[in-house]
């Protein structure tokens, strides 16, 4: 791993510490992410709902997809123990 560091060029570094911050703010400003992500929905929601529709959509795929078969893997792993 700290091979993979030594051979990163420093703007990817730079764009890989940015990422970094990005998340860490929003996970310090949650209640402030809440509401500009809210206000985003609405925007879209309102002047392209063709485009809210997609979003919509994928959001349900990647619950049946991703979120619902890993929460029913942590159930099944606490049930077995």
């Amino acid at each position: 791993m700290e091979k993979e560091k030594e051979n990163i060029s420093p703007a990817d570094r730079m764009y890989q510490n940015h990422l970094l911050n990005v998340s860490r703010y929003q996970k310090k400003n949650k209640e402030k992410m809440q509401l500009k992500c809210k206000q985003y929905n609405e925007k879209i929601k309102k002047e392209c709902p063709e485009k809210y529709q997609i979003m919509l959509e994928k959001k349900r795929e990647y619950y049946h997809n991703i979120t619902k078969p890993k929460k029913l893997l942590k159930e099944n792993k606490i049930i077995d123990k």
